[in-house]
């Protein structure tokens, strides 16, 4: 049967994908020419670091992060018969190229994406295509980084994100060590787009005056929206921000020239569609591309550029995919015409604190301004506001046009008296604050003795085992894994202080160093960044930072996987098997052969281990060395060096109590002339800069040769605290705070002659009944401190198995190494002697008996009553 009226007309509909920033536009801008919008975000989750996108502007939303949803959602776009697919913003380009090649509409198609997004891959297609343009490299290393540009020997250079925008952690760099620490602050971030940074891109430092050029294309034939020029003020400390970006005449010099550059640029990047916003800077040789993004210039304004221009991007940008017959006829091939002078002024600020409240007043003042169109303020009130650094620090984006230039200028001038009553601020001293992973007791310590504020991140694992206190100055919060950035941040959040600003994340735990890095960068503060930090955790890439500084250390081969070595190639005459990422020897053997490396591999397994990648290294031989300190700002600042009183491994094998101490500076000067320029070597090269170390190192008596054993970017386990500080009157808890907050640790060294050692006191098997107390020990000849870390109640394990094995430990203090160790065999036969421990494995009968000798007075006998 025919229908009793004929069908609705179906509506036309355009997909947005990531309509962030001035995408926002964009809806209204199809809406006008009648046509829906649906939107397609190309991650899980929204990007919480941008303008979001106006969500009751569109019909529909789609999520599509993976392979697995692209299919779906090519489905079900294909089934609205959309007349486009563009990006709304940067991150959004190449799943809006792969929907739209798809869906075989206008596209600019898949081949060159990654050149339209990724700098690096951008730079190269306009090499391969003969346009003029940087020198660059890319690499996840900083110091690969670092030295390219000394390769290529002429600076400034210019180190950024391969695929961030508005200016995020762009740096000029003057020489190899500002490269480094560019390069670290690179891979340490993630970029605008809440995306890792894992590689970062160096670049020649293009020389010239810096213009911006948009456009919007159909087919290849290109309207040129506007070209601007940057002008830009120079910071207190020498950076130069964006100040005013001001409308050129179409035929001044050197747009032509720009022009005609950026159409060699838009073939060589296949952008044949939409809208580009191009960054060129004209060099004494001409016209380079700093970098373009086939989106919509993020400081566009419709209705501004109407005033001034006559048209406007986003607009232009909707015919070009809704009618693109119109756009072609009208705008393809020419070249805006101004209506007005224009500029867009990015104010800047030495405000640092809180916004309370925005001053209306103060923002209608400026308003008022004969040039001024629109205001825009930045920041609410709870923001935090901060010293202008780059482009995402400038508090207000001020569009201004009138009919000369001159009254542009006069209103910018007008602005920098106005421009800070805008914000009210809370300007009070403010106390630094930490994140501290764990509950290393010498940083709190500090922290309450130094006036910073911490948050404790206390562990379920730590919070059961009871021996830690935190100061009550300190507030803690409980999670269930100090180790994990999940938990911890719901933790945050939970406890309101998801906003809270920390000056930095600081731990002295070995497991949760690279969660630290992992965390300030989400809080945007300070830590060892992540890229070092996995230096500092990771044996195997260790080693080849440090062989390839040429330190000699051990060959390492990468067993993925210790439960199946059957594919292992065996290259040693000796060597050690040890987990890939561990700490204290645990799961550290020696190995003589195949045979071993294969029972060792079946143990494993069949102990179900939850290591599995493991390292074999070469064997070793020599004694084994420690150098503890702390760097500040590149520089090493405090330097210990001593010595195992046998290697770790031995003791283990030997299952005998691990001792160490410090050589003394001023009487062994030799064992500091030979360790301090390796430690300095080998630091450099695995790029720590701020904070505390623990290197192991081993020492050949007959050749004087030092090899690289490993470090660790926090203090030494055991007393090494306490016996640095007895010795040299350094706190290496509160050294390693003030490195992580940025102030001086300072380095006064209070030296005693004497030697002082550390051993631990092995205990027995069984479960510890009584032990003597700390204080009983420190009344020991030459005990000067002590530490009884494992609890009555207890059940204690014979055999050492790891470097963390014992009942407690002394710090002792001698005239001698050999009264020393004297002093070590006595402290520890008294303890012995007092230990009260009941054995394990033995029958009721065996254990009554032990009890009638430990207390012969008492009657536990069976009786019957009388």
């Amino acid at each position: 049967m025919a229908p009793d009226s004929p069908p609705a007309r179906p509506v036309k509909t355009a997909v947005i994908v990531d309509g962030y920033s001035t995408g926002t536009f964009l809806p209204p801008a199809f809406a006008r020419l009648g046509i829906d919008v649906v939107h397609v975000h190309s991650t899980a989750e929204p990007m919480s670091t941008m303008l979001q996108p106006d969500l009751g502007a569109y019909r529909e939303h789609f999520h599509c992060p993976d392979e697995e949803a692209f299919e779906r959602t090519v489905e079900a776009l294909a089934a609205l018969g959309p007349v486009a697919v563009l990006a709304g913003q940067e991150p959004g380009v190449p799943l809006a190229d792969a929907l739209s090649e798809r869906l075989g509409l206008a596209s600019n198609g898949t081949a060159l994406s990654a050149a339209r997004r990724d700098k690096y891959e951008m730079i190269e297609a306009l090499r391969r295509a003969g346009v003029r343009c940087a020198d660059q490299y890319k690499s996840p290393d900083p110091q690969a980084l670092a030295d390219w540009a000394e390769r290529a020997g002429s600076y400034p250079v210019v180190v950024k994100p391969l695929s961030s925008a508005s200016t995020d952690h762009v740096y000029r760099c003057h020489d190899a060590a500002e490269v480094l620490a560019a390069a670290r602050a690179v891979l340490g971030s993630t970029d605008i787009f809440d995306r890792p940074n894992t590689e970062a891109l160096v670049q020649s430092f293009l020389e010239g005056t810096e213009y911006i050029v948009d456009t919007v294309g159909v087919d290849g034939e290109r309207y040129v929206c506007g070209v601007w020029e940057y002008e830009k003020r120079l910071l207190p400390g020498g950076k130069n921000v964006y100040d005013l970006d001001v409308l050129l005449e179409p035929d001044a010099a050197p747009v032509p020239e720009l022009i005609a550059y950026v159409d060699t640029v838009l073939e060589a990047l296949g952008i044949r569609h939409g809208p580009a916003h191009a960054e060129v800077i004209m060099t004494p040789e001409g016209p380079a591309l700093v970098e373009i993004g086939a989106r919509l210039n993020g400081n566009m304004n419709p209705g501004f550029h109407d005033l001034c221009l006559g048209a406007n991007q986003a607009d232009l940008t909707a015919l070009a995919y809704a009618r693109p017959w119109e756009f072609t006829n009208r705008y393809a091939g020419l070249v805006y015409t101004p209506r007005a002078a224009a500029a867009v002024h990015s104010t800047r600020t030495e405000l640092d604190g809180v916004v309370t409240a925005v001053d209306q007043d103060a923002v209608d003042r400026i308003a008022a301004l004969p040039s001024v169109h629109l205001v825009g303020v930045k920041l609410s009130p709870g923001k935090r506001i901060s010293p202008t650094a780059d482009l995402l620090t400038s508090p207000m984006r001020i569009f201004l046009t009138a009919p000369d230039l001159a009254t542009v200028h006069a209103d910018r001038d007008t602005i920098q008296t106005l421009k800070d009553e805008v914000y009210v601020v809370t300007t009070e001293d403010r106390r630094p604050s930490v994140l501290l992973l764990g509950t290393d007791k010498y940083v709190m310590q500090a922290c309450v003795r130094d006036g910073v504020d911490a948050v404790v991140v206390w562990g379920a694992a730590g919070y059961d085992h009871g021996l830690a206190e935190v100061p009550e100055e300190l507030r803690v919060l409980l999670v269930d894994d100090h180790k994990s950035p999940e938990t911890i941040l719901m933790a945050l959040h939970r406890a309101g202080l998801g906003d809270h600003r920390f000056d930095a994340v600081l731990t002295s735990d070995e497991w949760a160093l690279v969660t630290a890095g992992v965390l300030a960068t989400q809080l945007g503060c300070r830590a060892l960044d992540p890229v070092t930090a996995v230096y500092f955790r990771d044996k195997s890439l260790q080693k080849r930072k440090v062989a390839e500084a040429g330190v000699p250390t051990a060959r390492v081969t990468v067993v993925d996987d210790v439960h199946d070595v059957s594919d292992v190639p065996w290259e040693y005459d000796r060597a050690v098997l040890k987990p890939v990422a561990g700490a204290a020897t645990a799961r550290t053997a020696v190995v003589d052969g195949p045979e071993a490396l294969q029972a060792l591999s079946r143990r494993y397994r069949a102990d179900h281990t939850a290591q599995r990648t493991f390292v074999l290294e070469e064997y070793v031989g020599g004694d084994e060395w420690i150098a503890d300190g702390f760097l500040h700002d590149g520089e090493l600042r405090f330097l210990a060096v001593g010595r195992y009183g046998a290697p770790c491994l031995t003791m283990i094998d030997e299952q005998t109590p691990l001792w160490m101490r410090h050589f003394d500076p001023k009487d062994e000067t030799w064992a500091y002339d030979l360790a301090e320029p390796v430690v300095r070597r080998c630091l450099e090269a695995l790029g720590l800069r701020d904070g505390v170390f623990h290197m192991e190192l081993f020492h050949d008596p007959q050749t004087g040769r030092l090899t690289f054993s490993e470090c660790a970017a926090r203090r030494g386990g055991a007393l090494i605290h306490e016996q640095v500080q007895a010795k040299f009157g350094i706190h290496l808890g509160e050294a390693a705070l003030r490195c992580a907050i940025g102030r001086d640790p300072g380095a006064d060294v209070e030296h005693r002659p004497e030697l002082f050692g550390t051993s631990y006191l092995k205990g027995r098997a069984g479960t510890l009944l009584s032990c003597p107390a700390p204080a009983e020990l420190r009344a020991l000849p030459g005990v000067e401190f002590a530490r009884v870390e494992f609890p009555a109640g207890g059940t204690f394990l014979g055999d050492i198995d790891n470097t963390n094995h014992r009942m407690g430990q002394v710090l002792v203090s001698a005239s001698t190494e050999e009264e020393l160790e004297e002093r070590f065999a006595a402290v520890r036969a008294w303890f012995d002697e007092r230990l009260v421990v009941a054995p394990q494995g033995v029958t009721g009968r065996e254990l009554r008996a032990w009890n009638r000798e430990q207390r012969p007075e008492a009657d536990f006998r069976d009786t019957l009553w009388q």
